[in-house]
């Protein structure tokens, strides 16, 4: 699972592999050490009783929650993303998006698990 954040967007992605093992447990974690007892953890997690995708941060640990029905759709599915809006208390934004990894077009260190990218089949490059 690839975390990317930039401003206030905070996107996961996830290859085939990874989108399986959610299907199963309804949560998925990776852990980033960047030395002894400092570390970052980030997660997606399914939850039945949730209206809407949000993020939580709390002791190192960003957690990205998705309603069941959103996370299924999105499992079962050609659906690429997921994406919301949280609304933060000093009136700004921040971006949530889960997608499916793609495999990279041009990289040093393909993933075997990404997701075919719609580009390279049709022949066409970026």
């Amino acid at each position: 699972m690839k975390l990317r954040i930039h401003g206030n967007d905070v996107r996961l992605r996830l290859n085939q592999a990874e989108v399986a093992q959610f299907s199963k447990t309804g949560w998925l974690e990776e852990v980033v050490e960047f030395g002894p007892g400092a570390s970052l953890s980030f997660a997606i997690e399914s939850l039945s009783n949730l209206p809407g995708p949000r993020a939580v941060f709390h002791s190192n640990s960003l957690r990205i929650q998705l309603p069941r029905g959103v996370a299924d759709d999105w499992i079962t599915t050609d659906r690429v993303g997921i994406s919301a809006e949280q609304p933060l208390a000093n009136g700004k934004q921040l971006a949530i998006v889960v997608e499916k990894d793609f495999k990279c077009i041009h990289s040093e260190h393909p993933d075997p698990d990404a997701y075919p990218n719609p580009l390279q089949e049709a022949g066409k490059e970026r």
